[in-house]
């Protein structure tokens, strides 16, 4: 009987909403199963995707006129992430400079920094612009891969 008790709690305290264990994770490890582009993004997207400077603000609610793309700096794509131990997305590395993969840098960008907006004419196509001029990303640091000990 006390068995069947403690298994119907159980259940019970999985099923619930936001019920967390004893160590703090969720209940459940699974995630929304639906992704809604400008609100997240998966990684085999976003790995290659060019990122442009842009001199004002970008407001990834408001759409742009078409052709607004077109007029930023090309500034390179994105080669790899960095991601923290935590999950969370913290930088992304854009491949800058060079022609054809000769005398390109990496440069971390901070995730929170990049805006994804799209054109009026295409809401299915985004663009991901970054609040920088190019002086800045000449001057910006190449990413140093150090191992792990």
């Amino acid at each position: 009987m006390t068995r069947t008790i403690l298994t119907a709690a159980a259940a019970l305290a999985l099923a619930l909403p936001g019920a967390a264990s004893a160590d703090g994770h969720a209940a459940s490890p699974f995630a929304e199963p639906s992704v809604e582009y400008g609100q997240s993004y998966r990684a085999t997207t976003l790995l290659g995707t060019r990122v442009h400077a842009v001199e004002v603000e970008l407001d990834p609610t408001v759409p742009l006129p078409a052709g607004t793309v077109a007029e930023w700096d090309d500034i390179g794509e994105i080669g790899d992430m960095i991601i923290g131990v935590d999950g969370s997305l913290e930088a992304v590395i854009v491949d800058v400079g060079g022609f054809l993969g000769l005398g390109e840098k990496e440069v971390a960008l901070n995730w929170s920094a990049l805006r994804g907006v799209r054109e009026d004419d295409d809401p299915e196509e985004y663009f991901l612009g970054v609040n920088l001029t190019q002086e800045m990303l000449e001057a910006a640091p190449e990413v140093e891969r150090v191992p792990a000990n």
